[in-house]
C-alpha cells in the first residue's frame, strides 16, 4: 500500500535545525550592534549639526564683548527694552579660552586656545598638540606680523573623535565672506574677516605665494569632515589690510 503523502508545510512553519536558528540569531545580534556603533559613533557630528542649525533657526548668536587691541573689556549695559531683553538672551558671551594664543570664530561658538609652532608634519607632535587646542604651523608668522598665520585642526579624523579631538573646527565650511575671527595673541586681539574658502588637495601651498604685507589668517580642517582627502581652507585678512 502507498504511503500518503503529507502536506506540504509553509516556509514559516518549517522548524528549522537548532544550527541554523544559532547562526540566525548571531546575525541578527551583529547587525543590531552594528547600527547601535554607527549611531553612538556619528552621535556628535549630528549633534553637532542639529544643534547648529536649531541655533539658527531660534536667532541664537555668539558676541565677545572685548575691545580689539588689548583694550580690556568694554562696559556692558543691562537690557532695557524687551526687544533688548529677548536679543540678550539670544546670546551667548564668548570669553577666549586663552589670551595668550587663543581664538574665537563668532559664527560657530569656536572658542580655543592655540599651540604655537606645532610641525603639521609631525603625525606624533600635531596629534598631541590637537588634543589642547588649534595647532599654529611652525613656520608661519604670528598675528599681527605680515605674512601667513596658519592654524589647523582636526574635523576630525573620525566621527567619534569629535569631543575627544577638540573638533573646533568641524563647523568651518558655515563661514561665508565677511564673517569675523577673533585671534589673541600676547594679550592683544586681531580682528580677522573671511576673504575667500577653498578646497585644495592635501599638498597645495599655494596659500603662501604672493602675500607681499599684509597680515592673512588661514584656517584648514579635512573636507570632507572626517577624512583626510582634501583641506578646506579659510582666509581672512587683517582689519588694517582690507
Amino acid at each position: 500500500m502507498k504511503k500518503k503523502h503529507e502536506p506540504l508545510r509553509k516556509a514559516h512553519e518549517v522548524e528549522l535545525p537548532k544550527k541554523v536558528r544559532r547562526i540566525r540569531l548571531a546575525g541578527n545580534l551583529v547587525v543590531i550592534l552594528a547600527v547601535l556603533g554607527l549611531f553612538m559613533t556619528f552621535w556628535p557630528v549630528f549633534s553637532a549639526e542639529i544643534g547648529y542649525r536649531f541655533g539658527i533657526l531660534g536667532g541664537k548668536k555668539y558676541v565677545v564683548e572685548d575691545k580689539p587691541s588689548g583694550q580690556g573689556l568694554a562696559p556692558t549695559s543691562s537690557p532695557q527694552t524687551f526687544g533688548e531683553m529677548k536679543s540678550a538672551q539670544d546670546e551667548t558671551i564668548l570669553v577666549p579660552k586663552s589670551t595668550d594664543f587663543g581664538i574665537i570664530v563668532e559664527k560657530i561658538g569656536a572658542n580655543s586656545p592655540i599651540i604655537a609652532n606645532v610641525d603639521p608634519a609631525n603625525k606624533s607632535e600635531y596629534d598631541t598638540a590637537l588634543q589642547k587646542g588649534v595647532g599654529h604651523a611652525k613656520g608661519s608668522s604670528f598675528p599681527g606680523q605680515p605674512g601667513v598665520t596658519y592654524l589647523f585642526a582636526h574635523s576630525t579624523l573620525n566621527p567619534w573623535d569629535v569631543p575627544r579631538y577638540n573638533a573646533v573646527f568641524y563647523l568651518l565650511r558655515e563661514l561665508q565672506n565677511g564673517d569675523r575671527v577673533i585671534v589673541y595673541y600676547q594679550g592683544r586681539r586681531y580682528d580677522y574677516f573671511v576673504t575667500d574658502k577653498k578646497i585644495v588637495a592635501p599638498n597645495d601651498l599655494s596659500v603662501f605665494q604672493n602675500q607681499g604685507n599684509t597680515s592673512t589668517l588661514v584656517l584648514q580642517t579635512c573636507d570632507p569632515p572626517g577624512t583626510t582627502w582634501r583641506r578646506l581652507l579659510v582666509i581672512a585678512k587683517l582689519k588694517k589690510d582690507l
